[in-house]
């Protein structure tokens, strides 16, 4: 780490000394013994919560995660709290001291992607990526040559971030974005028809790190070895192909009506399945989600999809995700979809995020064709209004009882309490 007195001025930093202080302020306040051992208030800990939001999204202190960050100012509170009120710092000199002593200068460099199935003149612009053919830097060739064979185009971008994964991170979302654009162009500039196979082009996975004039990183994306192939012909052991055929068995029973459904279902996780873009992942999960669960007339989906998934688990007497964290989900696709910028989204915690929905999205599927098959559904009528008349009143129940009776209120705008299916 960045010896404090190295790093005391970076952008913003009396701005986040001014954010601090009224923590400390908090911080001298007496305190019922249920807060004591935060050393804060509600008040505080909120006033604690916005600031560790700030530093998170700040590239001199994301090289912490929240929890680290959150703890640092927590035991300085609790250091603050404890010491002689007649022998304590100005706020203002405790609060830059905390701040300046886990600041760090970020990281500045230039990445480097290899590009596939993809010819452009050396030096092409768009965006903020730079096209680039690295026969012209041998140091790169010899970069690249160490991952394989020495891609014919690179994506150079000027980076800077906390840590070296998020430098790669930012370096691949504006090279997808630049290459999204020049696959629009290319779809649509020419009088010419373009066609899709024309414009399969994109990253490799391959990438390399220079400071300066100094390689200093290289390897394949994610630090992940090159794709092999997958063998499952001995994948018994655990039970596996017991639980395929099960599940394929489910899958061929189901009426044709729902079928469709189902199958469109599946075309939208397995979008999901085959990325590894959080921006992707999301939208088509729910997309999918939506295919089981929600008639084409029904609105207000979001509630609908999360008391309805969580009762399909429910009626076979399983365990289910948290509710909350469909909703937040669930809201996040919508801001996606609908184009609403999302800048308090940190990349780390999106991707977990989305693997986690990933999974959430088969759990339902599977329960959803098991439910299918033991209720005798042929139509998504028949399941919607088999949920709603049962489980989702019981959803709706413990909803109430844990701080959701809102989303139950949205819920009911479309389920009136008395169950009628309006879809």
């Amino acid at each position: 780490m960045t010896d404090a007195r190295e790093i005391s001025e970076y952008p913003g930093r009396a701005d986040l000394i001014g954010s601090m202080q009224p923590i400390l302020k908090a911080a001298r306040r007496p305190l019922t013994s249920e807060w004591e051992r935060y050393g804060l208030d509600l008040n505080g800990l909120r006033l604690l919560e916005r600031l560790v939001s700030k530093l998170v999204r700040d590239a001199h202190f994301e090289h912490l995660r929240r929890d680290e960050i959150r703890q640092a100012i927590c035991q300085a509170v609790l250091r603050y709290r404890a010491s002689n009120p007649k022998e304590r710092k100005a706020g203002r000199e405790v609060a830059a001291e905390v701040l300046d002593s886990i600041a760090r200068e970020p990281l500045r460099g230039t990445v480097y992607l290899g590009v596939e199935h993809l010819k452009l003149p050396h030096g092409t612009v768009v965006g903020d990526v730079r096209f680039v053919d690295p026969s012209v830097d041998r140091d790169l060739v010899d970069a690249f040559a160490r991952c394989g064979a020495a891609p014919q185009l690179l994506c150079e971008i000027e980076v800077i971030a906390g840590t070296a994964e998020l430098l790669r991170e930012r370096a691949r979302d504006k090279a997808e974005t630049a290459l999204g654009l020049l696959r629009q162009q290319n779809l649509f500039g020419f009088n010419a028809k373009i066609y899709l196979d024309q414009v399969v082009y994109g990253l490799d996975g391959t990438w390399v790190l220079r400071d300066g004039s100094t390689i200093t990183q290289a390897g394949w994306w994610r630090e992940k070895p090159r794709p092999s192939p997958m063998g499952l012909d001995h994948a018994n052991g655990s039970g596996w192909r017991a639980r395929l055929a099960e599940l394929s068995d489910l899958y061929l029973a189901v009426a044709p009506d729902l079928r469709q459904r189902v199958d469109t279902c599946i075309g939208w996780l397995d979008v999901a399945a085959r990325s590894d873009r959080w921006r992707i992942i999301i939208p088509a999960v729910f997309s999918g989600m939506e295919a089981l669960l929600v008639p084409e007339t029904t609105g207000l989906k979001a509630e609908v999809v999360t008391v309805r998934s969580v009762a399909v688990h429910a009626a076979l007497g399983h365990g289910f995700f948290d509710p909350g964290e469909i909703m937040t989900a669930y809201q996040l696709r919508s801001d996606l979809v609908h184009g609403t910028p999302t800048p308090e989204i940190l990349e780390g915690d999106a991707v977990d995020f989305a693997d986690d929905r990933r999974l959430w999205a088969f759990r339902v599927l599977s329960d959803y064709l098991e439910l299918v098959q033991a209720i005798g559904a042929t139509t998504i009528r028949d399941i919607v209004s088999y949920l709603d008349k049962g489980k989702c009143n019981d959803v709706c129940a413990w909803l109430e009882d844990h701080g959701g009776s809102e989303m139950v209120d949205e819920y009911r705008k479309v389920v009136p309490a008395r169950g009628d299916d309006l879809g």
